[in-house]
């Protein structure tokens, strides 16, 4: 598997878990009260932290020389992977920083280590939001610069507004998914109701997917027209991998039915919570399947014969003049 589809799902998950925290605490999100005030939220934060070393370490093994990532930083002025990559950096840093302040607040913390006093409790208290603060913003620079790396016009497939409903939509989903994992255990485990916090992940998760879809279908509507490479990878799409292009769409619309079923109707009995997991399952694959494909079916500019693929101001010329008759050329031949 290219280690691209680990590096951009990680960093997205992590992005919109530590996000969600983020803004449910300054939008004071009553769903996520109990958690942000917990101990379990430090867990969430240190989740988001390893997903993110998980995406670097990927993206660097992704590098031809891996030992010399740090030349990766040699271009911010004018490169999107060099921004990206610093953005990446940053995000880590004040994540760490945030989740050593926050650690004085933790219940878990203060019942092992003792309470720090007053002053040097607010001045934590100050140093946690800040770093917060910093690092959601360093994150969502980062996801810019992500999308930004993908939109040249050498790779039509990618170069499509697709790239941002997709990546925007993986944030949201996956982030979502990371905070409920660690959070509705704890709420149980406390004998709270989780059922206000599903609610509101089933809800995002859904919007998530509904993104992703609506890029789905502008960017097939567009290729399917197209006259350059991006038709080459469209048409590649419903052929060599139409299969499992239908199934992670079919995939894809039955985890949104499931996932808003279960936020508006289902509990968290037992009974919820095990269709809950493996609808959970469901997402992840669907998401590795459809990052899978994106990389996998792109086409670039500078491909020999790729022009000519369902190029239709091409092809009759092709065929007229025996380029048609070559393999390499691309040009799908005429039923008979």
């Amino acid at each position: 598997m290219n280690p691209l589809v680990i590096f951009t799902l990680a960093s997205q998950a992590a992005a919109g878990a530590f996000a969600l925290l983020f803004f449910g605490k300054l939008f004071n999100i009553a769903a996520l009260a109990p958690v942000i005030a917990s101990p379990v939220s430090a867990l969430i934060v240190m989740t988001a932290i390893a997903l993110i070393a998980l995406g670097l370490f990927m993206s660097t093994i992704h590098l031809g020389k891996p030992m010399r990532f740090y030349r990766g930083f040699n271009n911010l002025r004018h490169s999107p992977v060099s921004r990206e990559g610093l953005g990446i950096v940053l995000f880590m840093q004040f994540a760490g920083l945030h989740f050593l302040a926050a650690l004085p607040g933790n219940a878990w913390v203060q019942e092992y280590v003792g309470v720090l006093n007053a002053e040097w409790q607010n001045i934590a208290s100050l140093v946690a939001n800040g770093t917060a603060g910093l690092a959601v913003i360093s994150s969502a620079v980062a996801l810019y610069y992500m999308y930004r790396c993908y939109r040249i016009k050498a790779r039509p497939f990618w170069d499509h507004k697709q790239t941002a409903f997709t990546f925007t939509g993986t944030t949201l989903n996956l982030g979502s998914a990371v905070v409920g994992i660690f959070a509705v255990p704890y709420l149980l485990m406390i004998g709270a109701s989780a059922t206000p916090l599903l609610t509101l992940i089933g809800a995002l998760m859904a919007a998530g997917m509904a993104i992703e879809a609506v890029g789905l279908y502008l960017h097939a509507h567009d290729l399917e027209h197209a006259e350059h490479e991006g038709a080459v990878s469209f048409y590649i799409q419903l052929t060599t991998f139409g299969k499992t292009y239908i199934a992670r769409n079919a995939l894809m619309a039955l985890n949104t039915v499931a996932v808003l079923l279960l936020a508006f109707f289902a509990g968290d009995d037992a009974v919820s919570l095990a269709v809950w997991a493996l609808v959970l399952l469901s997402v992840l694959v669907a998401a590795l399947v459809g990052r899978a494909l994106f990389y996998v079916l792109v086409v670039p500019t500078t491909m020999p014969g790729a022009f000519f693929w369902k190029n239709k101001a091409f092809e009759q010329h092709a065929r007229d003049i025996g380029l048609a008759d070559m393999p390499q050329v691309g040009v799908v031949p005429l039923a008979h």
